[in-house]
C-alpha cells in the first residue's frame, strides 16, 4: 500500500476488555510507549494492511489463520484456569457427551425412519453449527469462557458492575445447575436400571443402598482437580469403551430378536418424546473451556504452520461425525423395536449384560461433570481451615439426595434438564450471536496519530480506510447471510419449541 505521505505507525490492536484490570495494565504501560485508549478522539477509523493476516473477528477467519491467531498474548489475557489438553483429549471430551443418556434412550423411542434419520442428521448439523457460533463468539470477544462471553456481550463498559455481577451469578448457577441435574439423572438411572436384576428390586432400602454405594465409588474420582487428571481421563475412556460394548450388545440383541427393557424411558418426563430425545442426544454442557484447553496445549510460537489436528473446528466436526456413526444404528433399531422384555419369562441372557453396561457408562460420566462445576461459595475461613474438598462433597451429597426423590418429582427434574440442555446447546449461542452482531457496536481497530497531520492527508487516509473497510464487508457479505440465516433458524426454532413445550405442559402436567 503506497500513500502520498508516510503511513503512521501501526500499534497492536486492542481487544475488548471485560474488567477494569485491563485498563489499569494499559495505563501503566503508557509512560514508556504511546498507546491508544478507547477514549482517544484523535484515532483514525480502521487501518488494515494487505500483508497482515486476516482479522480474527471475521466470520471466516478460522480458515485463514485459526491457530496462529489464537496464540496471541491478547487471547491469553483472560485464559481460564482449565489446564492445557492434547488434541486427542479435547476430541474425547467433545465426543463423550453425545454417548450418554440421550443415545441410550434412542432404541426405545419407536421413531419411524422417515422422521428419525432426518432428525439425527439435522440435529447433528445444528449442534456443530451452534458449537461453531460459540467458538467464533469466543474469538470475537477474546473471552475464554462462556461466562466472559455473556458478560462482554450483555454488560460491557463502565458503570455496569451490578449488571455484570447479576449476570455472572446467573451464568454460574445455570451451568452448575445443568451439570448437577445431569449427574443426578445419571445416578438415578444407574440405580433404576440395575434394580430389576436384583431380588426385591422394588425395595426402598435396596435403592438407598445402591445409591450410597455408587456415590461412594465415584467420590474419589470426583476429587480430581481438572479434566487433565489421569483419573478423569481414564474414567472417560472407560465410559466410551462401555458405550461401544453396550452398542455391540444392543446390535446383537436386535439381530437375534432379543427384547430390550425400557423402564428408564418410561420413567422420564412429559417432554421426552422421540424427536426431542434425538435433539437431547447432541447436547453438551462444555465447549469453550475445551477450546481454551486446546489453545493452551500449543508449543512456543514458531514460524512453522501449526498442524490441522490442533484446529478446534476440525475436532468439533470429527466428534459430531463419530457421534452420528455411533448413534445411527440406534435410530434404525428404534424404528422396529422388539417386544418389551418384561413380557417374557425367563429373562433372555443378553439383557443383564446390557443393563450392567448401561449403568457403568452413566456412572463413569459423573466425575467428568463434577470436576467442571464451579466451587460452591463456601466461607473463606471454613475453606482454608482444611484441605478436604468440601465443595465437591456437598455437590455429591446434593446429587445423591436428588436422585432419591419420588418418581413424579424426578419426572419434573428430567423435563427441566431437557429444557435446560436444549436451550444451552441450540438457543443460547444463536441468541448471543444476534445480540453481539445486531444490537451491539462492532469492534474497531484503532490507530493513533502521534504527530500533527494536515486536513487533506487525514481525509485521504480516511477515504482509503473506508474503501478498504467496504471491500472487506463486501467480501464477507455472502458468508454473513448464511450464518445469520442459520442463527435465526436456531433462534426461531427454539422459540417454536418453547411454545410447543408450554402447550404440552398445559395439557399433561
Amino acid at each position: 500500500m503506497v500513500w502520498g505521505n508516510p503511513p503512521p505507525p501501526l500499534v497492536s490492536t486492542l481487544p475488548r476488555r471485560t474488567s477494569t484490570s485491563s485498563v489499569g495494565s494499559l495505563d501503566s504501560s503508557q509512560a514508556s510507549s504511546p498507546r491508544l485508549t478507547p477514549l482517544d478522539s484523535s484515532a483514525a477509523l480502521i487501518l488494515v494492511h494487505d500483508e497482515d493476516q486476516a482479522s480474527p473477528f471475521h466470520l471466516d477467519s478460522d480458515d485463514d489463520g485459526d491457530d496462529d491467531d489464537d496464540r496471541t498474548p491478547q487471547f491469553d489475557v483472560r485464559r481460564a484456569s482449565t489446564p492445557p489438553l492434547s488434541p486427542s483429549l479435547v476430541l474425547l471430551y467433545l465426543l463423550v457427551p453425545y454417548l450418554k443418556l440421550g443415545a441410550m434412550f434412542l432404541p426405545h423411542t419407536e421413531t419411524p425412519l422417515k422422521y428419525g434419520l432426518p432428525a439425527l442428521f439435522g440435529f447433528a448439523i445444528l449442534a456443530a453449527f451452534a458449537r461453531q457460533i460459540l467458538y467464533m463468539l469466543s474469538r470475537y470477544t477474546r473471552s475464554a469462557e462462556l461466562e466472559d462471553v455473556i458478560l462482554d456481550i450483555m454488560a460491557r463498559g463502565r458503570g455496569k458492575e451490578q449488571r455484570r455481577s447479576i449476570l455472572r451469578n446467573i451464568v454460574r448457577a445455570g451451568t452448575g445447575g445443568l451439570r448437577v441435574l445431569l449427574a443426578t439423572v445419571y445416578l438415578r438411572e444407574s440405580v433404576q436400571v440395575l434394580l430389576p436384576l436384583l431380588p426385591h428390586g422394588t425395595s426402598l432400602s435396596l435403592q438407598l443402598g445402591l445409591s450410597a454405594i455408587f456415590t461412594l465409588s465415584i467420590t474419589p474420582l470426583s476429587f480430581a482437580q481438572s479434566l487433565a487428571s489421569k483419573r478423569i481421563v481414564y474414567t472417560t475412556w472407560l465410559s466410551v469403551g462401555t458405550y461401544i460394548v453396550w452398542l455391540a450388545c444392543i446390535t446383537y440383541a436386535y439381530v437375534h430378536h432379543i427384547p430390550l427393557g425400557n423402564g428408564g424411558w418410561l420413567r422420564m418426563g412429559t417432554f421426552w418424546q422421540g424427536l426431542v430425545t434425538i435433539a437431547f442426544a447432541f447436547t453438551s454442557s462444555s465447549t469453550l473451556s475445551l477450546y481454551t484447553s486446546l489453545r493452551g496445549s500449543h508449543q512456543p510460537v514458531t514460524t512453522a504452520k501449526p498442524s490441522k489436528s490442533r484446529s478446534f473446528k476440525l475436532l468439533s466436526a470429527v466428534s459430531v461425525i463419530l457421534a452420528v456413526l455411533l448413534t445411527l444404528p440406534l435410530v434404525i433399531f428404534s424404528a422396529n423395536p422388539n417386544i418389551p422384555a418384561t413380557l417374557l419369562s425367563p429373562r433372555p441372557p443378553a439383557l443383564p449384560i446390557i443393563q450392567i453396561l448401561n449403568t457403568a457408562t452413566l456412572l463413569f460420566s459423573i466425575p467428568n461433570l463434577i470436576v467442571t462445576i464451579s466451587p460452591l461459595p463456601i466461607p473463606d475461613r471454613l475453606r482454608h481451615a482444611t484441605a478436604f474438598p468440601l465443595s465437591k462433597v456437598l455437590l455429591l451429597t446434593l446429587i445423591a439426595i436428588l436422585s432419591l426423590v419420588p418418581s413424579n418429582i424426578a419426572a419434573v427434574l428430567s423435563d427441566i434438564l431437557l429444557i435446560a440442555a436444549l436451550t444451552s446447546t441450540y438457543f443460547l449461542p444463536a441468541f448471543l450471536h444476534v445480540i453481539a452482531h445486531f444490537f451491539e457496536r462492532p469492534l474497531t481497530i484503532l490507530t493513533p496519530h502521534p504527530g500533527p497531520q494536515t486536513r487533506e492527508s487525514r481525509r485521504g487516509t480516511d477515504e482509503l480506510l473506508l474503501r478498504k473497510e467496504r471491500a472487506l464487508q463486501k467480501k464477507q457479505f455472502k458468508k454473513r447471510i448464511i450464518w445469520d440465516f442459520g442463527v435465526w433458524l436456531l433462534l426461531l426454532g427454539g422459540g417454536a419449541g418453547f411454545i410447543a413445550a408450554i402447550g404440552r405442559v398445559a395439557g399433561r402436567w
